[in-house]
């Protein structure tokens, strides 16, 4: 896509769904599509998606890589200087270990374990009941994102939670709120493991328990505006039969956690539809009653517009990872996910056919690679 094209969109949005430590990859997204110019407006963050939305929008631009890096090298745990293959099994006990040893002792910077478990406890309230607490998290954001730069809005974020009285999705949203540490907590709190956050005498946990698909709230805005997404997907709703235990339990997360776009795309196609019909009908509206005020509240949802959705997918590595990949938060681990979301987002954008100028004139296209829907084997 040149640059022209991109002038056919009033924004560029970065979707980011949630996934744990898998959430490096989003790095390697961002760096990629920054070194090709598709700066976002907004960003949609779910979850570590989250996380990574606010450092970019919290801090001015030029240094959302930097704060990012600092970020993933404070919650990850150096790597051993063994040789680590993926030969013979060796990487996948690594892996093993690594998770283990979060579950465990949680991670430096991000969330430690209640030594005294909650099953222990009398009964308490929703933000005291956790396996593990996240006021590590606290400090480390506090140290990483200017909340004043962040919510003077210079670019849009949005950060997905849900009610836990209601069950309803909320985004908070810096155009609309005054986002703290607690916002971004919020959005990441998933239980048991990491306690409900009280905002505004409310309780919230993780985004992604409701839907870990931040395209909705692109679809859900009622400002009518062309735009350009990247969708990071974290979690592939398509992949290969299981053949073990665990294949089975990763198989299960991937197909939970992962972004229903087709779903999504074709009630929106629905949505756009009616909308044109409604432009239609008004061009034969004679003038003397278009102005009514009842006609004009109707009138208005026939302003259709472009929703362009580049799909980024994270590939799982056959043979190594296990269903614990979202919280195996090594370093070694982190720099690959981080690699590959570099490779996949460069070899998307600059694939001449991934954009076609008849695209323009569409309404609503899914733009990506179809190998990036397979595992890397």
């Amino acid at each position: 896509m040149t640059t022209a094209q991109v002038n056919y969109f009033d924004e560029v949005v970065y979707l980011f769904q949630g996934g744990g430590a898998m959430g490096a990859f989003q790095v390697g997204v961002y760096e990629a599509l920054m070194e090709e110019m598709y700066s976002p407006d907004w960003i949609v963050g779910i979850s570590i998606g989250a996380i990574n939305a606010s450092l970019i929008a919290g801090n001015p631009p030029g240094e959302g890589i930097a704060k990012l890096e600092e970020f993933w090298s404070r919650i990850t745990r150096r790597h051993y200087p063994l040789p680590v293959t993926d030969y013979f099994g060796i990487r996948k006990l690594y892996n093993y270990w690594s998770a283990q040893t979060t579950l465990l002792f949680g991670q430096p910077n991000f969330f430690e374990p209640h030594w005294l478990s909650p099953l222990l406890l009398t009964p308490k309230t929703p933000d005291l009941i956790s396996f593990y607490s996240t006021l590590p998290l606290k400090q480390t954001l506090i140290d990483l994102i200017d909340f004043d730069y962040l919510n003077r809005a210079y670019m849009r974020l949005s950060i997905g939670a849900v009610d836990l009285e209601t069950g309803e999705q909320v985004f908070f949203d810096n155009t609309k709120h005054t986002l703290t540490p607690e916002h971004i907590m919020a959005s990441c709190a998933l239980p048991p493991g990491f306690p409900a956050i009280k905002i505004d005498g409310h309780y919230y946990w993780d985004g992604g328990l409701y839907s870990n698909t931040p395209i909705l709230a692109v679809t859900n805005e009622p400002e009518h505006k062309n735009r350009l997404c990247f969708l990071v997907n974290l979690f592939n709703p398509k992949g290969v039969p299981p053949h073990s235990l665990d294949g089975v339990q990763e198989r299960a997360k991937d197909i939970e956690y992962a972004s229903h776009l087709r779903t999504i795309i074709e009630q929106y196609d629905s949505k756009q539809y009616l909308q044109g019909i409604i432009a239609q009908l008004a061009e034969h509206i004679p003038e003397e009653i278009k102005h009514k005020e009842n006609l004009q509240e109707l009138l208005k949802y026939g302003d259709s517009h472009k929703l362009h959705v580049a799909q980024i997918n994270y590939k799982s590595k056959q043979g190594t990872e296990l269903h614990s990949k979202d919280y195996e938060f090594s370093e070694l681990s982190a720099d690959d996910h981080r690699s590959q979301g570099y490779k996949n987002a460069l070899a998307l954008v600059k694939n001449p056919d991934w954009f076609y100028e008849q695209h323009i004139e569409s309404k609503t296209v899914v733009h990506k690679l179809d190998d990036q829907d397979h595992p890397h084997q």
